[in-house]
């Protein structure tokens, strides 16, 4: 199969644009809602293709290297599955969402060294939840929650974006497997590994009243 992001390039939409202003120097929202100018390589290079766009088999080296170099998964990495941030033919970040048993993992989400702080990440990481999301939708499907592993000094990152933390024992049984081994690494540098979840608000009627209220549901 051709995974959930399909085939076609990943444009348009509030994380797409975001991107286009990261890539092309101009002031963007920045972690704590203020305005904030754009600097380092990617603010200096102001090119016209800088966007977000969807993986196609030609990515798998890239996708291979960026990951090995963070010390990641180096499994399930299906370009098709992947978001990758590129500008003037060079990538700067890549991130998927797989499944895995009977949920989806947000995974391998890296920015290049020289570009983060961009707000690249954040904008990999929206684009992912925004496509899954339609993809479910567009069927009349319950859009089911994403899990995430990751390091526990990244949790503010994610919880930022409405991601709250789990016990790991709630995670399908590969995703523990792979926490084992991904922990034993972590805990090589100081760290530890936790486990994410991302639940996408939802309509459902409100049953107290008179069953015509829709009301909106927030992840609890």
């Amino acid at each position: 199969g051709r995974g959930v992001l399909g085939a076609a390039v990943c444009r348009g939409g509030v994380a797409g644009r975001a991107v286009n202003q990261v890539l092309h120097g101009v002031p963007v929202v920045g972690a704590q809602g203020g305005m904030r100018s754009v600097g380092g390589v990617l603010g200096l290079r102001a090119q016209e293709d800088g966007e977000l766009r969807c993986g196609v088999p030609a990515d798998e080296a890239i996708i291979k290297k960026f990951v090995l170099a963070e010390k990641m998964n180096p499994l399930f990495l299906s370009p098709e599955n992947f978001v990758i941030a590129e500008q003037d033919g060079e990538v700067f970040g890549i991130g998927q969402i797989r499944p895995i048993d009977k949920v989806w993992e947000l995974a391998s989400v890296v920015v290049a060294e020289e570009a983060r702080g961009n707000g690249i990440g954040t904008a990999i990481v929206q684009e992912l939840l925004d496509r899954h999301q339609k993809q479910f939708e567009k069927s009349g499907q319950n859009v089911p929650q994403v899990l995430a592993l990751t390091l526990k000094e990244t949790k503010p990152f994610y919880a930022r974006m409405g991601w709250v933390e789990q016990p790991m024992s709630m995670a399908p049984v590969k995703m523990q497997m792979e926490a084992g081994v991904g922990g034993a690494v972590a805990a090589l540098t100081g760290n530890s590994l936790i486990c994410m979840r991302y639940k996408f608000p939802s309509v459902e009627l409100d049953c107290e009243n008179s069953g015509t209220i829709i009301k909106n549901v927030n992840q609890k």
